[in-house]
């Protein structure tokens, strides 16, 4: 294997290919600050200096500060940047050979510049305005949404354990059937993660059997976007190719590192205010952006939405209340790829048979997969895939284009050859919303002998009856696709059309056609009906129609009809649904009466360190118990924890002390156990995750730095939130006074000579909370007018009690 593994890693270095983007700096206006400065006095200009100015246009202010330089000769000039961020756009005849905009050549701008006040005054006609620029993506993030990821030393299992018993009648009931579990473990560290899964089972003729997943080691960089992986991976791909599960390794752009990033195009607004006004946007009625501009033109960019279609409104709202309103039709894609963003994804490794069924079956021979998309402009993305290893060669190019506000339509076409023979594919597909409706279509062709890995790397299965042939792993020679999907405008309901046409390799042909229809009635029931039908196959179809109807406090009732080739039955069911709140219970109860008799019972229960779920069921003259539970073993923070099952990230708090309550988000999470931890699953990876302990049950003479904390884990890791919550700590509360019995001065500072503890401020009535104190102690403090003293004290700690020292007498030293 290791000649195997040195090959993959030299082919996949060969396909890697460094992506550097270079971002200049640029100076914006920055906002004033909430106190006034000084005006700076008049002063002769005799060389060239630097000034800070508040920026007013047509006498209103920007309330923004621009950096301007002055010439000796009294010229104002500014950086075009900072021109147009307040307000002015900078026009070319005004641009100097040194790159800055001479104001006094600005067309249709005149100014008055007040040296001692330093303001600038500016009148601009309407033509001469830039957009005030507002990135509404810009205005949802908080400080902490680009911290570094963090990821602490340690170790997870996580688990899904089941069982059944049962048997051809209900004597046999509780006879052992099988068992099985589903195990991943991961380690992780700074230096990546470590993942391997695998299932085992039993059964009456098995007693044991296991097989691997999946192991691989994966590292994420941030900064670059990119996550390498080594082990199994799944290669890149595109709506045309066909993704295949290679053992080697694989570079890739990940955009899920920054969720902060946005790489889709987004709708950019645009409107204009007569006065300073209030600018509310909508999207599809919710209102996702308020913000104050000045008068001027305005441009919202990165405004958040949803994929699919929509409609934006701008309302421009005055001081008065009146309302300009403006809406806007987008159509948004995770398709397309913003202008200048580039998608990527390399491989090199052997391609993995019989995943599932075997731990380590892969083909001998080397294959390498390349996937590469960019956003050529906002409306408009290439795409490029090629892949290849032992005689194959394959590859292709296609692009993504945006259809106005009303879609997006895609087409592609790629070529393969492989031992001497030849194919190729088209593919293309548009996605439209039109007048409510939302339509989606489309079609796939091969020609000739058209192979890519998946088909020329498959060992098939030998046929199962001896009139059966060998099964082909190549790419159908058709696949259509159409859906349609239209709100009826007579009524609240919704009909949904689709069909599937498949044509495969050896020419077998399927035409699927489906239908369905859902209707809301009443506060939150609905009436749904689904219809299907093979054209090729007069024995395949299906319908089923129902109600469902919400009874209150999660829980449902639904009946409905359903008829097949096997006959007609009704089924009922009664649910419950299971909440993520530790403590939560669910239920089912199923009956199936008809054509055939299926009954079932269920219900489900979350523990804090797992959950367990159970259920009987009768099917015709067969019965069955099942029993399953899901969880996870985490060893991190230098201790165990049992937790339900965490698929991506966590963090152990630390707080030192026992019985400490924790919020998650401002939720609760759980108390600290007796050696002071809590473990808390279901972090956001690559996002802060704001973490708070209530200080209300800390020991009285405990002290703690702060009681908030923001951790950002990496993907699928844990981290360590320690509070330093220090129990019994060397502190007192100490009143002082001078030798005439005077509390000394609110806001002295003070300090514990030859102590190792932090200054501390005098309160009112002369208190003072001082920590770091031992069996004697002497502190000195500066009071802001009577000068220097020192005091000196004993201290003797009282377990469970905040020790108070009264009357400190504070003596003047030199």
């Amino acid at each position: 294997m290791l000649p195997h593994a040195l090959r993959a890693a030299s082919a996949s270095f060969l396909m890697s290919i460094g992506l550097l983007a270079l971002q200049g700096s640029k100076a914006f206006a920055e906002s004033i600050p909430s106190a006034a400065g000084v005006g700076a006095a008049a002063t002769p200009v005799s060389a060239s200096r630097d000034l800070q100015l508040e920026v007013f246009i047509n006498g209103t202010s920007t309330d923004l500060i621009a950096a301007f330089r002055q010439d000796a000769d009294g010229i104002l000039a500014i950086e075009p940047d900072q021109l147009r961020n307040v307000g002015i756009e900078p026009g070319e005849e005004a641009m100097r050979p040194d790159g800055l905009i001479d104001i006094a050549k600005l067309p249709l701008v005149s100014f008055e510049f007040d040296e001692t006040a330093q303001i600038i005054h500016f009148t601009v006609e309407y033509d001469a305005r830039s957009a005030r620029v507002i990135d509404a993506h810009e205005r949802a993030q908080d400080d902490t949404s680009t911290a570094d990821p963090q990821s602490s030393l340690g170790a997870l299992v996580t688990y899904t354990l089941f069982a059944s018993t049962g048997g051809g009648g209900i004597d046999d009931m509780w006879a052992f059937d099988g068992a099985s579990g589903w195990f991943e473990g991961r380690v992780f560290s700074p230096f990546g993660v470590l993942a391997s899964s695998y299932i085992a089972n039993s059964s009456p003729d098995e007693p044991y059997g296991s097989t691997r997943l999946d192991t691989t080691w994966s590292y994420s960089n941030p900064k670059w976007l990119t996550t390498v992986r080594a082990g199994d991976v799944i290669t890149g791909g595109l709506s045309w190719t066909r993704p295949t599960r290679l053992g080697g390794v694989q570079i890739q752009r990940n955009f899920g590192l920054r969720p902060d990033l946005v790489t889709m195009p987004l709708p950019e607004l645009s409107g204009s205010a007569a006065v300073p006004s209030t600018v509310d946007i909508y999207v599809n009625n919710a209102q996702r952006l308020s913000e104050e501009v000045p008068t001027g033109p305005f441009q919202i960019t990165n405004l958040p939405v949803v994929t699919g279609s929509g409609t934006a409104r701008v309302v421009v709202r005055d001081a008065l209340g009146r309302e300009t309103v403006s809406e806007t039709p987008f159509f948004a894609s995770s398709d397309l790829l913003a202008s200048g963003f580039w998608d990527y994804s390399a491989e090199a490794g052997f391609a993995r048979r019989f995943y599932g069924v075997e731990s380590g079956d892969y083909d001998g021979r080397l294959m390498a997969s390349g996937t590469l998309r960019y956003g050529v402009t906002d409306w408009l993305t290439l795409e490029g895939h090629a892949e290849g290893g032992a005689e194959l060669i394959n590859g292709g190019a296609g692009a993504v284009f945006g259809l106005g506000p009303y879609g997006v339509g895609s087409f592609a076409a790629s070529a393969s050859s492989y031992g001497g023979q030849t194919g190729f594919q088209v593919a293309a597909g548009v996605e439209l919303q039109l007048w409510g409706m939302h339509f989606f279509a489309r079609t796939q062709r091969t020609f000739g002998d058209y192979n890519d890995i998946a088909a020329v790397t498959v060992d098939p299965l030998p046929p199962l009856l001896p009139d059966d042939d060998f099964h082909s792993a190549a790419p159908p020679r058709a696949l259509d696709q159409v859906s349609v999907s239209v709100p009826l405008r007579f009524d609240p309901s919704t009909l949904n059309f689709s069909y599937t046409q498949l044509k495969t390799d050896e020419g077998e042909k399927s035409r699927i056609l489906g239908l369905s229809l859902n209707r809301p009635f009443g506060n939150s029931a609905s009436f749904f009906a689904t219809a299907f039908t093979d054209l090729e196959d007069e024995d395949s179809f299906g319908a089923f129609a129902g109600v469902s109807i919400p009874l209150g406090n999660d829980i449902y009732a639904s009946t409905g009809v359903s008829s097949d080739s096997e006959g007609t039955a009704v089924t009922a069911d009664l649910v419950k649904s299971e909440g993520n709140e530790i403590g939560s219970v669910g239920w089912r109860l199923r009956d199936t009466e008809g054509a055939y008799t299926d009954r079932a019972v269920s219900a489900s229960y979350r523990a804090p360190f797992a959950r367990f779920e159970a259920g009987i069921q009768q099917h015709e003259d067969q019965f069955r118990a099942t029993a399953q539970a899901d969880g996870s073993v985490v060893f991190a923070g230098s201790d165990v924890f049992f937790s339900n099952r965490i698929d991506d990230a966590f963090t152990v708090v630390d707080a030192g002390v026992p019985d400490i309550d924790v919020q998650y988000e401002n939720r609760p999470a759980g108390r600290t156990n007796r050696r002071g931890k809590l473990l808390v699953p279901d972090l956001r990876s690559y996002e802060p995750n704001r973490i708070t302990i209530d200080p209300t049950n800390l020991p009285i003479d405990a002290t703690v730095a702060g009681t908030r904390e923001v951790t950002v884990p990496a993907d699928r890791s844990g981290t360590v939130v320690k509070f330093d919550v220090e129990a019994g700590a060397q502190n007192a509360l100490v009143t002082l006074r001078d030798e005439g019995g005077e509390f000394l001065e609110t806001g002295a500072a003070g300090q514990v000579e030859g102590g190792a503890s932090e200054g501390f401020v005098v309160g009112y009535e002369g208190q003072a909370f001082i920590t770091g104190l031992g069996p004697q102690n002497r502190i000195v403090v500066d009071q802001p007018t009577r000068g220097r003293c020192a005091a000196e004290f004993g201290f003797e700690p009282r377990e469970g009690e905040q020790v108070a020292i009264p009357d400190a007498v504070c003596r003047p030293v030199e």
